[in-house]
């Protein structure tokens, strides 16, 4: 957009001149209605270039307002003194200013309208997708996305980006409003529902609430082959122990996918699971798809914890207590379970079923570190306050081994 504000105002300035160069280099013996005629024609070409700029979105119809007004004005003035005995250099010095203000307006319109501020962020969004940008970067990028969205809540394309970028760095609450945000204004964009339930469903720590069933329901009904609706769908459906539905959502999610994607290995495993307890429910799973699903169920890591409270720590049977694998890279899980602290000391399994993100998993990475969090603010982002023990880092070949993890550190 810059560039093309850029060009017009060059095309204004060169129109300009060539339209007046002639009464310029004529003004002393031109008649006054030959001057009236070739204000009246600048009048025209500048107004239909106005009109062209509303046309295409380059601006609004109170800037093409503003600036026809101004043009008015100017050309009333202009005749005005034509009628005049006006010196040779007044004229021309008026048709030169004109030639000179008309391009600097239209270019100091444009910053003012903070167009280019937008325009500057969408750069750099883009080369972080490419890679070029640092951690403290994506830090800044994201602060300027969330002040650029609250100058201009009528961004929503901003706001789901923001959005994204909050889910990916874990600020999970922070994605959930975002989401909710564009989600309220656009209720039938099933896709922003269905991140929205994703965004819920990582915020409860990766557990089924009424409202992600909610949402699954709406984005599905809208966009039935949504692939993230149709996983948390399966989610839901195996957590009701109805694993032919399970099942069949993920498959159907898996079909949309590339068979050698990190998200299509995660959604095979889970489809691999159904089958396994299809197969131990005496539900009718054949022999090829249970022999398929143990196979399945044999590959992928898989990372076995035993977790529990140091004696002096206490807390509400209650109590959440999160439990999960990072990267290094980045806090966001790449596994995650939830549990309460009644259920401790216990063993948990971190496997590609419990992946938070498509594409993001255990088996991106070759090594991790251990997370167990009691979180006695019921939040799933560490709080001062909570009690944490950890596994700083665990490198791929010792994943097989049973890890334990001690909750004896206060945050």
């Amino acid at each position: 957009m810059t560039e093309l504000w850029l060009g017009l105002a060059l095309l204004a300035l060169v129109l300009v001149f060539v339209v007046l160069w002639p009464a310029v280099r004529g003004a002393g013996t031109a008649r006054s209605g030959d001057k009236r005629q070739a204000l009246a024609t600048l009048y025209r070409e500048q107004r239909a270039e106005l009109e062209a700029s509303l046309a295409t979105g380059a601006i609004d119809q109170s800037q093409f307002e503003e600036l026809e007004a101004d043009m008015a004005r100017n050309l009333l003035a202009a005749e005005k003194n034509s009628g005049r005995a006006v010196g040779h250099a007044s004229g021309r010095g008026l048709l030169i200013g004109l030639a000179v203000i008309l391009p600097l307006a239209a270019a100091g319109l444009y910053l003012a309208s903070g167009h280019y501020q937008g325009l500057q962020l969408h750069r750099k969004l883009m080369q972080s997708q490419q890679g070029g940008v640092d951690a403290a970067g994506e830090k800044q990028l994201t602060e300027q996305l969330q002040a650029w969205t609250k100058e201009n809540p009528d961004d929503l394309t901003s706001r789901f980006v923001l959005a994204q970028r909050l889910m990916a760095s874990g600020d999970l609450p922070g994605a959930v409003a975002a989401y909710r945000y564009v989600a309220e204004r656009e209720p039938r964009a099933a896709d922003v529902k269905a991140q929205l339930a994703q965004a819920v469903f990582f915020t409860a720590g990766s557990k089924v609430t009424d409202e992600v069933r909610q949402l699954v329901s709406e984005a599905l009904a809208v966009q039935p082959n949504n692939g993230t609706a149709l996983g948390l769908a399966g989610i839901a459906a195996f957590e009701d122990r109805d694993y032919r539905a399970a099942r069949d959502y993920w498959r159907r999610a898996l079909s949309q996918l590339s068979p050698d994607s990190m998200a299509a290995q995660a959604l095979a495993a889970g489809v691999a699971r159904a089958e396994r307890a299809l197969a131990e429910s005496g539900d009718g799973a054949d022999t090829e798809a249970v022999a398929t699903a143990v196979a399945a169920g044999d590959s992928g890591p898989v990372i076995r914890v035993s977790v529990s409270l140091a004696d002096d720590v206490t807390a509400a049977a209650e109590t959440p207590v999160f439990v999960y694998a990072r990267s290094a890279e980045s806090p966001m899980p790449l596994a995650i379970v939830r549990l309460q602290a009644g259920q401790l000391p216990t063993e948990v399994v971190l496997d590609e079923s419990r992946a938070m993100m498509p594409g993001r998993s255990l088996a991106t990475v070759d090594s991790v570190q251990l997370v167990a969090r009691l979180a006695l603010h019921g939040d799933a982002r560490p709080a001062p306050g909570d009690w944490q023990g950890t596994i700083e880092i665990l490198p791929e070949a010792r994943w097989g081994e049973p890890q334990t993890i001690r909750i004896d550190r206060e945050l």
